[in-house]
């Protein structure tokens, strides 16, 4: 679903006056505004795609991206996001990096199943996105791939014996490179993404 449809605005629309749009129909579909409404549970989930589309063209805004075209989907905009993403993979890959920053993987991944050319990189992000999805086999094996492609990479190193339960190979591995680092978490993990060349 198109965000700029859903507050009934254009893309061109300047962002005072997507705020207005989102304002009018926040304060309209309101769950407390709509209380013993006939209409109440259509009006809370109209006005969920509300928040989530004031959401996404204002994150999409801040990153740059003003031209990117929203196709329409059966399932619910928050978990239905697609890219056709145009431009440079540098541009794709800081894209994705932003959307696992706010753990939004499912968007993330769909950013990253608009790139063809598959790196090491795309294979780490891919791996992160598995992980926060629930999808701990395919996490490990975009892990592993990430890392057999580039093995002088700490990252993924880190990651992939995270995700195999590795520790005590982890432990030695760092110590080797000289660093007394903490167990991997997923907190590490994302902050790992702006040591990436890409981002």
């Amino acid at each position: 679903m198109n965000p700029y449809d859903i507050l009934g605005v254009s893309s061109s629309a300047s962002d005072d006056e997507v705020k207005k749009a989102y304002r009018s129909l926040s304060k309209k579909y309101h769950p407390d505004a709509n209380i013993g409404n006939p209409h109440q549970e259509e009006y809370t989930e109209k006005f969920k795609q509300v928040q989530t589309a004031y959401k996404t063209i204002m994150d999409d805004r801040k990153r740059g991206f003003t031209n990117r075209t929203y196709t329409n989907q059966s399932q619910s905009y928050d978990s239905s996001y697609s890219s056709s993403f145009t431009g440079t993979d540098e541009e794709a890959y800081r894209e994705a990096a932003g959307f696992i920053q706010a753990q939004r993987f499912s968007e993330a991944m769909g950013v990253l199943n608009g790139i063809r050319n598959r790196t090491d990189v795309w294979f780490y992000y891919a791996a992160i996105c598995e992980q926060g999805l629930g999808n701990p086999i395919a996490a490990q094996e975009y892990a592993s791939t990430a890392y057999n492609m580039n093995p002088m990479n700490l990252q993924y190193l880190i990651l992939l014996q995270q995700l195999t339960g590795g520790q005590r190979a982890y432990t030695t591995t760092s110590q080797g490179y000289g660093r007394t680092m903490s167990p991997f978490s997923c907190c590490y993990a994302l902050m790992c993404l702006r040591c990436l060349g890409c981002c």
